[in-house]
């Protein structure tokens, strides 16, 4: 097959590959040339993607950038610190009593165990008297429209 000189000619070939219609020669120009593709269209991009150029443009301009002994450095000692922090972390979680009761209440720490179950059970009783309240409020709201439907 001749050169390609057009994105019409591309789109074609392109037609004809996912077809099966090429040979194994104008499958070799077909990659070739969508692996330095100066055109671009939605079945030129489709088929770059599909057949592992994900970007249309120069492929082969990519260069991979070794790491300097300096970036290699800041990434062992950004691990370490990373290994250190979660391990002094679950230290200090290990080293405290796990049977401690706190309630914070305005910004003050009360550690009295007594005291701080008898903020949960007023919490609690709080919450249960809203809800009876809300439950009452429903029940008449419904016999209000029973009433009405009668």
């Amino acid at each position: 097959m001749h050169n390609i000189t057009s994105k019409s000619e591309l789109e074609q070939l392109i037609e004809r590959y996912f077809e099966g219609e090429t040979s194994l020669q104008e499958e070799q120009m077909l990659k070739q040339i969508l692996a330095d593709c100066p055109w671009s269209s939605e079945m030129i991009d489709e088929a770059c993607f599909t057949m592992g150029y994900f970007t249309a443009h120069k492929q082969q301009q990519r260069h991979i950038v070794k790491m300097t002994a300096r970036r290699r450095f800041i990434g062992i000692a950004a691990s370490i610190a990373v290994l250190l922090t979660i391990g002094g972390a679950l230290l200090w979680q290990t080293q405290r009593p796990q049977d401690e009761c706190i309630a914070y209440v305005n910004g003050k720490a009360i550690t009295n165990d007594d005291a701080v179950m008898a903020l949960i059970e007023k919490d609690l009783n709080t919450m249960d008297n809203a809800s009876n309240s809300m439950v009452a409020q429903l029940s008449s709201l419904g016999e209000a429209l029973e009433l009405d439907n009668n």
